[in-house]
């Protein structure tokens, strides 16, 4: 079928299935030129319905295939214009089958057209045909015309196939065009795909567009995005960086995205900079720049990311955390390390997601991980080292003994203070090969205290023997054997009495007297007269408690001395001796005679004189009070004093100091009151009656700062009640009225002693209250008491103790410096001899600080009360919940309580449930007569309680 048959064929047929459309194919021939521009002519025209107007385009296009004359080429571009969209697209497809590169400037006049559409399609044909030499150039010429139409498309075409060489039209372009069209050129320069191979030339071209006074933001955006795709990072702090701090935020967005191609120091010191400064949005783009670096280089900013205030910023930095880690493009170990640097709960349990979500950790994870921290600041390893421990366990101690051949002594001391924390047995054999070979004693000594942690007896011979080869290794020897309860050590031990070294000596005193070893008496008997007085006295308080003396006679022990063990066995908290009265004890808050009788006045001096110096005689005649710590060496008691005149004559009250601490979690603190030690600066104050212990709860956050952290501590108290070895931290500890006159004058001087931590025992006078608020302002961590029993009163004590001309000034400062303030009862426990801790709790925030200001302390409680969230209370709250939780009484919460109104219902339920309880119980006798019971002579037995009146409830204190 061909010609004529052909062309009427094409016209009158209407294809109405496929298999149709490949029968007519089949039966005809190829169409020459004139016979398909007529049916171009018929596509062209107006057909039947829509579906025949289909089917001739497709039969159309098939029959082209079958003779693609390159004459139909200017046909087919000259129906392009009139064409509608279906026949259009066809053409477009046709185009490069019949291509005529020498009839290709009639596609790009098309380019002018008003028509989007046709411009559109001319682009795509275009783009598809390849470029020549003249589209080249008619291209170029364009894209610099003024209001040329089709800038965009001509652009896109020539780029297509120019690349890079589309450079002097894209300059041309960012001259001549609309905003929308630089944007778009803008784009083209700014590939790095095309223009790879000569970014130099597309950066002098964006150059001139980073300037935001004289291009609008749309343009200088794209500018400053095109221009970091392909700069050098010196480039782009030289012509970009300045757009960090630009007002507009789509521009700072812009510059920061423009980052991520780098990772050096200078960018990222930059990235964390604006993650400071903010705004959000700023933020959320930085993150998303650290993620596209995904590089070890950013874990500083998106764990300091992970810790901010905002949530969606905190959102989007565990994001991409998570995402790098999951591609692993940063090293888990690295990433491990610096989680648990952060001081935020949230950020360090995400440390402990990542290790538990990392298979087999004891050939992956662990070795890496000790690897970095190796290499680690000491500081970074002794922060993290808590939660490692936490983590990995006793897994540790294979890949924590290597470090113990490391040749870093700094790693060898940190390997051996971990291995003791561990308390591997494991490890012990590495431990005493240490102990016994090291070069450095301090690994050595640390090594022998990790020894005496793991506290295998199976190791005492092997610390005697180094005792027996190492002689400035004595010491540490004799308190692991100490520590470990090796009584069998004894003979060993008491053979160093004899030794040149007062330490030695006195070590093996104290041995001897912790395991009672007293058939080594006469050794520690020759001691008694020792010249060194450390010595004399534990050589002497030892004899005393074994009741001998080198001639076998018995020592008096004082009375005093007696009545204070006394106590002490009987577990009490105050003895109380007064002239004309009984020796009291006091227990648990109540009061009850140690003595049968009075003692006279005479008998009270005679108790209390001979253990006061000189000066303090004189004191008391100058009716002043006397406080000293007294001991009783023989048992280990230590007591705080005080010695004062009353109506009665000489009098005193010792209080017995435990010398230790209970675990933190057994006080009955809030887990808040924990984080105070890592404050850095600052004043927490912590109120209270006396003997509500205030002293344990600042001794509790004394020893967790020596745990957890390297700091320089000194506390001022009176006396010393819980003495602080060194762990972590440097503690030195002064008794006022021992090694300073007061708490004043020691201040002054601490001030000058370069401490991190202040503890002031008492802040009980102007000048110790001033020099503390100083201390605070100054940059120290200051903790001090007061005598207080709420957070408004304890402001309210601060403030009024100054003139009132300062009083406006301290307000400001204590706004300011303050960081919170704890005050609490020790109450008596509802159903033991014990007692519980009521606890309010104040953190100080901008309401806080605000009110403080304006002299509004009376509203500090509804700050507490709205304040939950944050970890506050009132002490109310807390008596509430003692309550309900039956440990204290409603009787003793109405005493303490503020508000009393919220507990009278209680009392009063409490009170009837007392009264029920005292009610006789008869039992009635099913066969007894109904007669009246005869009258017995003897009073009933105790189980069968007789009828007694209620008693009237206590009167309440309002």
């Amino acid at each position: 079928m061909a010609g004529k048959d052909l062309l009427n064929q094409f016209k009158s047929a209407s294809w109405k299935a496929p298999e149709e459309i490949e029968a007519f194919l089949a039966a005809a021939e190829a169409p020459q030129a004139p016979e398909l521009l007529k049916m171009l002519d018929i596509v062209s025209g107006k057909a039947p319905d829509a579906t025949v107007h289909r089917s001739r385009l497709t039969v159309f296009a098939r029959l082209i295939d079958k003779n693609p004359d390159k004459s139909l080429f200017v046909p087919f571009v000259k129906a392009l214009k009139g064409a509608e969209p279906g026949l259009r697209t066809t053409l477009a497809s046709l185009l490069p089958k019949v291509n005529s590169a020498t009839e290709h400037a009639a596609l790009v006049e098309y380019l002018r057209s008003s028509d989007p559409g046709l411009r559109a399609t001319v682009a795509r044909t275009l783009s598809q045909l390849g470029g020549s030499k003249t589209v080249f150039e008619m291209l170029t010429r364009a894209a610099g015309e003024p209001n040329f139409a089709g800038r965009i498309e001509a652009l896109d075409v020539l780029v297509s196939f120019a690349k890079h060489q589309a450079v002097p039209a894209l300059a041309a372009a960012l001259q001549a065009g609309t905003p929308a069209e630089r944007v778009h050129a803008l784009k083209h320069l700014g590939n790095a795909a095309v223009m790879g191979k000569d970014p130099a030339a597309a950066l002098k071209a964006i150059a001139p567009l980073l300037d935001a006074q004289k291009e609008q933001e749309p343009v200088v955006i794209q500018a400053i995005l095109s221009f970091s795709a392909l700069c050098a990072e010196e480039d782009w702090f030289e012509y970009v960086g300045i757009f960090l701090d630009s007002d507009g935020i789509g521009m700072v967005k812009a510059a920061v995205d423009g980052l991520r191609r780098f990772s050096s120091t200078r960018v990222m010191n930059a990235l964390e900079r604006k993650m400071r400064a903010g705004p959000r949005a700023i933020r959320l783009a930085v993150l998303n720049a650290l993620e596209a670096i995904g590089t070890d280089a950013v874990l500083p900013p998106l764990v300091d990311a992970l810790a901010h205030k905002q949530i969606p910023v905190r959102n989007r930095a565990a994001e991409v955390l998570k995402q790098l880690s999951m591609e692993g493009k940063l090293d888990v170990s690295r990433t491990v390390i610096w989680l648990l640097r952060s001081r935020d709960v949230n950020v360090r349990r995400m440390a402990t997601e990542i290790i538990r979500g990392v298979p087999d950790q004891d050939a992956t994870l662990w070795p890496k991980l000790m690897g970095v921290l190796r290499d680690e600041d000491w500081w970074v390893r002794e922060r993290v080292m808590d939660a490692l421990i936490e983590l990995g366990g006793n897994r540790m101690t294979p890949h924590i003994v290597p470090m113990l051949q490391d040749p870093s002594d700094v790693v060898r001391r940190f390997a051996v203070n971990v291995l003791g924390r561990l308390k591997d047995p494991k490890a012990l054999r590495s431990l005493v090969q240490t102990a016994t070979a090291d070069a450095d004693w301090w690994v050595k000594e640390t090594a022998i205290e990790a020894v005496a942690a793991i506290n295998d007896l199976r190791a005492v011979p092997y610390i005697v023997h180094i005792m027996g080869a190492d002689a400035d290794l004595i010491p540490v020897c004799i308190q692991a054997l100490i520590d470990m309860n090796a009584k069998g050590a004894a003979a060993q031990v008491a053979a160093l009495c004899g030794s040149p070294s007062p330490d030695v000596r006195f070590l093996a005193v104290k041995f001897l007297d912790k395991f009672d070893a007293n058939e080594h008496a006469p050794l520690v008997a020759k001691l008694a007269d020792d010249p060194h007085l450390k010595v004399k006295a534990a050589a002497r308080e030892v004899m005393t408690r074994w009741r001998v003396t080198a001639q076998g006679g018995a020592l008096a022990v004082p009375l005093l001395d007696r009545l204070l063990v006394k106590l002490a066995n009987e577990e009490g908290d105050d003895l109380i001796v007064a002239s004309g009265k009984p020796v009291f004890m006091k227990k648990v808050g109540r009061v009850s005679p140690v003595t049968q009788g009075p003692l006279t006045e005479e008998q009270v001096q005679a108790l209390l004189v001979p253990h006061l110096t000189a000066e303090q005689l004189i004191a008391l005649q100058a009716l002043q009070d006397v406080d000293y710590s007294h001991e009783v060496k023989s048992e280990g008691l230590r007591f705080r004093a005080n010695v004062f005149n009353q109506l009665g004559g000489l009098s005193g009250v010792f209080r017995r100091i435990r010398g230790t601490l209970p675990e933190f979690e057994k006080l009955g603190l809030p887990a808040l009151v924990r984080t105070f030690g890592d404050m850095k600066n600052g004043l927490v104050l912590v109120g209270g009656p006396t003997g509500s212990g205030k002293s344990t709860t600042l001794a509790a956050l004394i020893d967790y700062i020596n745990r957890t952290s390297s700091r320089h501590i000194i506390s001022l108290e009176d006396p010393i009640e819980v003495i602080h070895k060194r762990k972590q931290s440097l503690v030195n500890q002064r008794e006022v009225g021992t090694h300073t006159r007061s708490f004043a004058s020691a201040l002054r001087s601490t001030l000058r002693e370069d401490p991190n931590v202040i503890l002031v025992g008492e802040m009980r006078d102007l000048p110790t209250i001033e020099f503390t608020v100083i201390a605070a302002e100054t940059g120290h961590l200051v903790f001090g008491t007061v005598h207080t029993v709420s957070a408004a009163t304890t402001v309210d004590r601060i403030v009024s103790t100054f003139p009132p001309a300062q009083q406006q000034q301290v307000r400001s400062t204590l706004a300011d410096s303050l960081r919170a303030v704890v005050c609490q009862y020790l109450m008596k426990e509802k159903t033991g001899p014990g007692r519980v801790l009521a606890v309010e709790l104040l953190i100080n925030n901008e309401a806080v600080a605000n009110l403080i200001r304006k002299g509004k302390a009376f509203q500090l409680p509804s700050v507490i009360s709205t304040s939950r969230e944050q970890g506050m209370q009132m002490m109310d709250t807390d008596l509430m919940r003692l309550f309900k939780e039956g440990k204290i009484t409603a009787e003793d919460a109405y005493v303490k309580a503020v508000s009393k109104k919220d507990f009278e219902p209680l009392v009063d339920e409490e009170e009837k449930a007392m009264q029920q309880k005292r009610q006789p119980n008869f039992k009635l006798q099913q066969s007894a007569p109904a007669q009246p019971p005869p009258v017995q002579s003897k009073p009933p037995p105790p189980n069968k309680p007789q009828p007694q009146p209620s008693k009237p409830p206590p009167a309440r204190k309002q």
